[in-house]
């Protein structure tokens, strides 16, 4: 069972289904602390973006990486599942990972709402078969349950929410 918002646009929407529908505000909503005040909403808030930032990639990953591709201004513009050691023509441009992290574009620009539309594309046609596949609160709701599509991890090492009085005193 997951959360859901009672605030906002995104009211009556499930955590999962807002970081797939609108990730550009999902993570600036942790970064700007919109959960904190919400104990209900913050643990799993937390969880969520650890594991939208350390998505597996849907093939073996010693053979494959996420090549993401930059403009020359610096903003997103796609990624491809691409195999290990391929050559690209303009690696200035070009960010590999072993990962997909469905945070990246806010990373090159703070509000980037093309830039995630972009990635959702992408990631809806590895993902779910289709750039066209609906992200219902269904889909969204059980890719986030499947612990197999996220890098493998322990409890421990998921990050703890940084309450107010923290980061204020950092």
């Amino acid at each position: 069972m997951w959360s859901i918002i009672n605030f906002g646009r995104h009211e009556g929407k499930s955590l999962p289904q807002v970081l797939l529908h609108d990730p550009d505000w999902f993570f600036w909503a942790i970064e700007n602390g919109v959960f904190n005040n919400r104990p209900n909403l913050l643990p799993e808030a937390t969880r969520l973006a650890f594991m939208a930032k350390h998505t597996k990639i849907p093939r073996p990953p010693q053979e494959w990486q996420i090549s993401y591709v930059i403009s020359h201004d610096a903003k997103f513009l796609t990624f491809e599942i691409v195999e290990n050691g391929a050559d690209y023509l303009d690696e200035t441009h070009v960010v590999l990972d072993d990962h997909l992290d469905l945070s990246f574009p806010r990373q090159l620009k703070t509000y980037d709402k093309l830039g995630c539309r972009l990635l959702l594309r992408k990631f809806r046609y590895y993902f779910f078969g289709s750039e066209r596949a609906p992200l219902t609160k269904k889909r969204c709701e059980e890719f986030f349950e499947d612990r197999s599509n996220f890098l493998e991890q322990s409890p421990s090492i998921v990050p703890e929410p940084i309450t107010q009085s923290e980061s204020a005193s950092a």
